[in-house]
């Protein structure tokens, strides 16, 4: 299997966490004193709330901390801010704004929820977890909770959660193509390939532009042996957003499929620049120094990928052969017996082992 971006049309935090924007009803007041500085600190509030609908979160965070300056207990800003902080990639910043929020009024729910979004994006696996948790217990019928937790077990590998919790969306609201789309995505790590592809199908028929669902796509199809269909399907996810590293990456693995070498590792290269720590690119890029004889050279990249993900498929099998093409039988050994059940990783251990 090759790597896929768990992610999803549109913003992340636009789907999962758009009722955590609070948009007040502000009564239009003619006063001065207490009441002026009051209709100021709305009107920084709404201004915020329509740079973060527009996705100009930079300007969102000013005009929210402008808010503060003015009520420092106005935890709805601390929370609109915390989003903000969420959709620029800095997690810490947004936990500590839902922190606040949270201790001003404990009893809003929705700041739990994106506290527990931020927490997943700080790694901290098991508040995140908590903190879903008291949400869902909360809403047990809400389709939107189960997708949010199912991204927070997906992102710590924990597939087989992921998958229940998406199926447990879907029986809510069997109308959301991206839950189908994610619990495809889900469905193919674990390897259930018929039932991966069903779902993802059926996500792009309300998603037809949803590039990572024909990406997934692209690698059911390889991971079944039709690497043909593969690469059609790579490509219109390529056709979509050009310059995404994950998806040349993943028509680099394909085109390595089909012995397509040289254009493999244009594509590797290419994924490479503009994702240097992705850890699947070094692997696919180790795969092609094998296939062109540069052992030494398909060894070191192996082991850059093992250094960054060691957890990925095919890696272990593929360093094996390096170990093995290099003389090092001992490593080779070593290596491939963490390669799992793979038909080729047990020929060469009975071979060489």
């Amino acid at each position: 299997m090759n790597i896929i971006k768990f992610t999803f049309s549109g913003s992340f935090f636009d789907k999962l966490l758009k009722f955590g924007i609070l948009i007040a009803l502000i009564a239009f007041i003619t006063s001065c004193g207490a009441e002026r500085k009051k209709n100021d600190r709305d009107r920084f509030f709404l201004l915020g709330n329509e740079a973060l609908k527009g996705n100009d979160n930079k300007e969102a965070i000013r005009l929210y901390t402008e808010a503060l300056a003015l009520d420092n207990d106005y935890a709805d800003a601390f929370n609109n801010r915390g989003i903000a902080h969420m959709k620029r990639g800095d997690a810490a910043s947004a936990l500590l704004d839902f922190n606040q929020a949270i201790l001003i009024d404990a009893e809003n729910l929705s700041y739990v929820w994106n506290r527990a979004e931020a927490y997943a994006g700080a790694n901290r696996y098991d508040k995140a977890i908590n903190d879903i948790t008291v949400v869902r217990k909360a809403f047990p019928d809400s389709a939107r909770v189960y997708f949010s937790e199912g991204v927070i077990h997906f992102q710590f590998k924990e597939y087989q959660q992921a998958e229940a919790a998406f199926t447990e969306s879907l029986m809510r609201d069997n109308s959301n193509g991206e839950a189908y789309i994610n619990r495809g995505t889900v469905r193919y790590y674990l390897n259930k390939l018929d039932s991966a592809q069903s779902d993802l199908e059926q996500g792009l028929l309300s998603h037809s532009e949803e590039g990572n669902a024909w990406n997934t796509l692209a690698m059911v199809a390889s991971a079944k042996g039709n690497n043909a269909k593969g690469l059609d399907l790579i490509n219109k996810a390529i056709d979509i957003s050009p310059n995404e590293a994950y998806f040349l990456n993943n028509r680099g693995y394909v085109y390595l499929q089909l012995d397509s070498l040289e254009k493999a590792v244009e594509d590797i290269d290419a994924s490479l620049l503009r994702d240097p720590q992705n850890a699947w690119a070094y692997r696919n890029k180790g795969i092609y120094h094998y296939k062109v004889g540069n052992y030494e050279e398909a060894l070191r990249l192996l082991i850059r990928a093992e250094s960054i993900d060691g957890k990925m498929t095919e890696l272990h099998l593929w360093l094996g052969k390096a170990y093995l093409a290099m003389g090092e039988k001992e490593k080779a050994c070593e290596a491939l017996s963490a390669a799992g059940p793979a038909p080729e990783a047990l020929k060469l251990i009975t071979d060489n082992c």
